[in-house]
């Protein structure tokens, strides 16, 4: 090979490169500005799939081998999701309600707290830590909490009419599929990429959810028994927060916790929701859930933790939900081609791939 034709083609490579980073950029930038419009719709494609699956579960179940019509089992799903919805959002506005009420007394506690440790770490006359206490309102956080409920309030009603669009236009997507393909080799691949998202997502979910249900219980029961206020709000976070890989474990304890050492004031009331707090969800999130989950979805831990501070930059608080299936799905995506596979290789976390089955000419 001439050493023209080597530089013309390094010069393609670095070139393509370029491109491809310029691309990346532009998308995540797009992503960031527009995250009004995309944060609902991501949200509603996860939705329409979640629907999807337990219809499909509904389906697979034949008591009396009598087969479940398919509208009763969309009907049934989605009547779960909107029963669900609606029981989170009444346990919240109960829950923020019953803080704001108790506000003032929490925000004592608090104080009296925090002029403790400034006595026995010796800076209670040091006037910027008496000005950060002053600066520390319960009472405002109540407000921001209660304003964050009222947001996220109008985007579900966003999500669930985008879901209901989906649910109306899946009829069309096989055709959809064979129309975007130019030959069958071309429709199997695209295919076979769909298929394997939808079964390691579904199990995914599957496990997750069940992960967190019983950090919930756990939750609840640990907190009932040493009477937490809202220890029903605190198992509710908990199931949520448990979705989040590494960082919703921590939340999930610290949270409640400090509730805990505001309402009593003890130490050792303190100590002990925490630890017990910290064995029960420690031994859910590090031993049961990566023994459920195995090497389903094979990700690199440390392009999980780097997922979840960019999608959080991105899109908040949602896009540390949406981080690790996301993940997942660009890592399945770039998994079938030749060209990107390399990428996906470098987000595993073994190193190994599966290979899409060749299609038949």
């Amino acid at each position: 090979m001439s050493t023209s034709v080597r530089k013309a083609r390094a010069s393609i490579t670095w070139t393509s490169y370029a491109l491809g980073f310029i691309v990346l950029f532009l998308t995540v930038y797009v992503l960031s500005i527009a995250r009004e419009i995309f944060v609902p719709l991501v949200i509603a494609v996860f939705v329409w799939y979640l629907i999807n699956a337990i219809a499909r579960l509904l389906m697979s179940w034949r008591p009396a081998d009598v087969q479940i019509p398919r509208f009763l089992c969309f009907a049934t799903a989605i009547a779960t999701l909107l029963l669900g919805v609606y029981g989170i959002f009444v346990l919240i506005k109960q829950n923020v309600k019953q803080v704001a009420e108790r506000a003032p007394d929490y925000q004592q506690r608090f104080e009296a707290i925090e002029n403790r440790v400034m006595n026995l770490a010796g800076l209670d006359h040091i006037p910027t830590m008496s000005e950060l206490v002053q600066k520390i309102n319960i009472g405002e956080f109540i407000g921001k909490a209660a304003a964050t409920l009222a947001g996220s309030t109008g985007m579900t009603v966003e999500v669930l009419f985008l879901t209901g669009f989906l649910l109306f236009e899946q009829r069309f997507f096989d055709r959809k599929i064979q129309g975007m393909t130019r030959d069958r080799r071309g429709e199997e691949k695209f295919r076979y990429i769909l298929t394997d998202i939808d079964f390691k997502i579904q199990r995914y979910i599957g496990a997750k959810t069940l992960v967190s249900t019983l950090a919930a219980i756990a939750t609840y029961g640990i907190l009932r028994f040493a009477q937490v206020d809202f220890a029903a709000f605190w198992a509710l976070l908990a199931f949520f927060l448990h979705f989040i890989p590494y960082v919703g474990t921590f939340g999930a304890i610290a949270l409640p916790s400090i509730m805990t050492l505001v309402q009593f004031e003890d130490l050792g009331t303190f100590l002990s929701v925490v630890l017990a707090l910290s064995v029960a969800l420690m031994l859910i999130g590090h031993i049961l859930d990566p023994r459920l989950l195995g090497e389903l979805l094979n990700l690199s831990p440390i392009c999980i933790i780097l997922s979840l501070a960019v999608w959080r930059e991105i899109w908040g608080v949602p896009g540390m939900f949406l981080a690790i299936p996301i993940l997942a799905i660009l890592v399945i995506t770039l998994s079938q081609f030749e060209s990107t596979r390399p990428i996906a290789v470098l987000l595993s976390k073994s190193g190994v791939l599966e290979k899409a089955p060749k299609s038949k000419d």
